[in-house]
C-alpha cells in the first residue's frame, strides 16, 4: 500500500471517528439520541428498545465521549500527513500504541459493564486505524 493510499485511509478512519463522536455528543440531548440509542440496543443484543433513553447523568457522558472523540479523530486528521509521517518515523508507532492502549482499556470496561457487543465496535475501529499505520511504519522502515 502506497504512502498516499495509507494516510488517505487513515484520514478515513478519524473522519469516520469524528462522525462517531458527533453522534455520540448529540445524544447528550434527548431528542436528538435516537442514533446513539440504537447503538446501545445493537451492542447489547438482542434489539429490544433497552435503552429506550439515557438518564441525565449518561447524556453529560455521552457529552464527555462524544467531545474526546471527535479532539481525537481532528487530532489524528491533523498528524496524518505526509509531511510528518515521513519526517517523524516514530509518529506512526505512538499512534499504534495509544489505539492499543485505547482498545485495552475501552475493551476490559466493555467486558466488566456486560456489555461485549461494544468491543466487536472497537475491533472494527482497530481494522479502521491499524492497516494503514502498519503499511505506514513498513514503508518508511524500508525506505519508500
Amino acid at each position: 500500500m502506497s504512502m498516499r493510499t495509507s494516510i488517505t485511509w487513515l484520514r478515513i478512519a478519524c473522519v469516520v471517528t469524528i462522525f462517531i463522536g458527533v453522534i455520540c455528543a448529540l445524544a447528550s440531548y434527548p431528542a436528538t439520541a435516537s442514533a446513539w440509542l440504537f447503538l446501545f440496543d445493537l451492542l447489547s443484543w438482542p434489539l429490544n428498545g433497552d435503552p429506550a433513553f439515557f438518564a441525565a447523568d449518561t447524556r453529560a457522558v455521552n457529552a464527555v465521549l462524544g467531545g474526546t472523540m471527535v479532539g481525537w479523530g481532528v487530532l489524528m486528521y491533523l498528524l496524518a500527513t505526509p509531511e510528518l509521517m515521513s519526517h517523524n518515523p516514530a509518529l506512526p508507532r505512538m499512534l499504534l500504541v495509544a489505539l492499543v492502549a485505547w482498545f485495552g482499556v475501552d475493551s476490559v470496561g466493555s467486558l466488566l459493564a456486560e456489555l461485549p457487543g461494544n468491543i466487536v465496535l472497537n475491533v472494527a475501529f482497530m481494522g479502521l486505524f491499524v492497516p494503514p499505520l502498519v503499511a505506514i511504519q513498513r514503508r518508511l522502515r524500508d525506505g519508500a
